[in-house]
């Protein structure tokens, strides 16, 4: 994600758990506000809740009793009844929900040419290893994301830009925000997946993606918002989450973090799709104890491939090594370009007429930036395996083929990934 701007935040409140926490501190936490919505976990034949909404509001009509996602409700209650909902008999776990944002630094507007060149030469991300993931390997074999279907979950996006695929966008679910930065956020991580191979702009590392789907968390808790996409999707298809939370230390997390997102994430995983997470950019280890272990494999895994921020190959940065608003830990498994990414919107390369249909960026950064990086490759690698491949299967191949973590590895990201290597490791086992 790109580094936060507070102008860009959206959400309710900040996150806090409830468990052991003082009300004092939620109150805090929840900025002050009058009123706090909170996600509440019902306990298995609980009595529900006055003036609960069901936060999963696009499950299937013959989801079973026990799926997780039916016991999840959203509440708006003032901040002095938050302790008593949570001490509630009927309540498995309950938190305020968090601000969800999306991390990112200001462009600056320049020129419009008549006709837009091709910026291709930027995007040293499609190269060959160790300095890109190399996308040609893929293309060279035939390989351009024919039959995956894409869904790209945040808040805003600009379908109509000369550079994307307008014909196979389709929006599911939630309102898009009516904000620039959102839009140019959405419509930039779109850029570097599915931009289209006609000579101008950038192209995507898989441009031939036969559907592309778009969420918004506009008047959708995230958790819905993720489930809304994966409905839609099949197995073997890719979805992305491009959003980060405020978690109880302050700092931006990975949206699996709360138990109503990861339900839904494992929900998706276990289904087959494929799930790309942004690491978040909080420059925090993901391995603290006041985590409580949720980024512990062995304890919860949730399926999804989480995505940390390296330095590219460019002046003043170390290719591949961790940048310092990049989360870390062992739950952090591959790694993109965090900084210096050509691609669609917010104009410091080509800025053209507003809304942006014709804007072009080489500074898209953050985790935001390094994840579409790794859906793109995820894309191509089920392309190859015709959707066979499982999201763990996935997940390893990337990892274990992938171009080494440079720099201080005790802060583990993980390494880029290779596709000359992954598709053939591919190639020799099926």
């Amino acid at each position: 994600m790109r580094i936060a701007e507070s102008s860009r935040v959206f959400g309710a409140a900040a996150l806090l758990a409830l468990t052991g926490v003082a009300v004092t501190e939620v109150i805090e936490h929840a900025g002050g506000a009058a009123t706090v919505e909170v996600h509440v976990k019902l306990r298995a034949h609980a009595i529900a809740i006055a003036g609960a909404r069901p936060l999963f509001t696009h499950l299937p009509a013959d989801v079973s009793a026990d799926d997780p996602r039916t016991r999840w409700v959203r509440v708006e209650v003032s901040a002095d009844q938050v302790a008593a909902l949570a001490a509630d008999p009927s309540v498995d776990e309950a938190f305020v929900a968090p601000e969800v944002s999306l991390p990112s630094v200001p462009a600056k507007d320049d020129a419009c040419p008549i006709t837009t060149p091709s910026y291709e030469s930027y995007q040293g991300y499609l190269g060959p290893a160790p300095h890109g993931i190399d996308a040609p390997a893929a293309w060279s074999r035939g390989l351009r994301g024919q039959g995956v279907w894409f869904a790209d979950i945040e808040g805003g996006w600009n379908a109509a830009h000369e550079d994307l695929p307008g014909d196979r966008i389709t929006h599911l679910a939630g309102r898009p925000i009516k904000d620039r930065g959102w839009r140019e956020h959405g419509t930039a991580v779109l850029g570097e997946v599915v931009a289209k191979p006609n000579a101008l702009g950038v192209v995507g590392i898989a441009p031939d993606v036969e559907r592309v789907f778009t969420v918004s968390i506009g008047g959708l808790a995230v958790a819905d918002a993720l489930d809304a996409a994966a409905n839609q999707l099949r197995a073997g298809d890719v979805m992305l989450i491009e959003l980060q939370g405020t978690g109880p230390r302050g700092r931006f997390l990975p949206m699996e973090y709360w138990d109503d997102n990861y339900d839904a994430i494992r929900r998706a995983t276990d289904r087959g799709v494929v799930v790309i997470e942004a690491a978040g950019n909080g420059g925090e280890d993901l391995d603290h104890k006041a985590y409580g272990g949720r980024f512990d494999r062995t304890k919860r895994d949730s399926g999804a491939i989480v995505v940390g921020a390296g330095g590219p190959p460019r002046p003043g940065f170390t290719d591949r090594a961790r940048l310092d608003f990049s989360n870390y830990g062992k739950r952090v498994d591959v790694q993109g370009w965090g900084r210096k990414v050509a691609t669609l919107d917010y104009g410091d390369l080509q800025s053209c007429d507003d809304p942006g249909h014709r804007h072009y960026t080489n500074e898209f950064s953050g985790t935001s930036s390094a994840s579409p990086i790794v859906a793109g490759a995820a894309v191509l690698v089920e392309n190859a395996a015709n959707r066979g491949l499982a999201p763990r299967a996935v997940r390893d191949l990337l990892a274990k083929t992938g171009t080494a973590q440079a720099g201080d590895t005790g802060r583990w990201i993980g390494p880029r990934p290779d596709l000359a290597r992954a598709l053939g490791a591919l190639s020799m086992v099926r």
